[in-house]
């Protein structure tokens, strides 16, 4: 689902690039809505699978240490939490987590052992609430490392002006700014040809580009 959600993330932006440059600023307006919601939904989509793994590890404490009532209300709250959150992006993840949610509970009901006045059900739903935090704080770098910034603010204010061969007009775009775009959203790699094509320009101003950015240590050519 994460590598879908790239791709067509990376898909979209590279439109949203070629849109600017054809001075079809709607267009590109469109193309960046869309990156935001495709981003929206891996944020969260990314949120919930580290949340989960959390949720694995918690259960594999339980099953080596016990102490269920007392480390299961914690989980509990995680699964309900990642059911609601995907239930309408994915419904059916969602009917898979109410039914773990499910299982979880009779579980805790199973355990009737441990009297229930021993557990702490404020202290349960703190952890619930730290390890959602924990997980959307590393989501949230991943997200940063895998997708490339969306600069729909500036779109507003971009006048893109032809680029001859001689290089007598240069756009009010930073070309070296686009070039850095188009080597993250192709995942660091970088086709001279390809790149020139897609923004319209000259292969040599390409170069350039790249010349720049290497030099302001912005990217490492190997």
């Amino acid at each position: 689902m994460s590598f879908l959600l790239q791709q067509r993330d990376k898909e979209m932006f590279q439109k949203c690039i070629e849109a600017q440059f054809a001075r079809d600023i709607p267009r590109a307006r469109i193309y960046a809505n869309e990156c935001a919601e495709i981003r929206k939904i891996a944020r969260i989509v990314l949120s919930s699978q580290l949340a989960l793994e959390r949720v694995i590890l918690r259960l594999q404490t339980i099953e080596q240490f016990g102490e269920v009532l007392t480390q299961i209300a914690p989980v509990i709250d995680v699964v309900e939490e990642m059911k609601d959150k995907v239930s309408g992006l994915i419904p059916e993840v969602a009917n898979e987590l109410d039914q773990v949610n499910s299982m979880l509970k009779d579980m805790s009901l199973e355990a009737g052992e441990i009297e229930s006045e021993n557990i702490d059900v404020e202290a349960a739903n703190e952890e619930a609430k730290k390890i959602m935090l924990e997980s959307m704080a590393i989501a949230e770098e991943k997200m940063k490392e895998t997708f490339p910034d969306i600069k729909d603010l500036q779109m507003s204010k971009m006048r893109v002006i032809p680029i001859s061969e001689g290089g007598e007009d240069v756009k009010k775009v930073n070309l070296e700014e686009l070039v850095l775009e188009y080597i993250k959203s192709n995942s660091g790699y970088l086709s001279i040809s390809k790149c020139a094509s897609t923004l319209g320009v000259h292969p040599k101003k390409v170069k350039e580009a790249v010349e720049k950015l290497r030099s302001n240590g912005k990217i490492i050519v190997e």
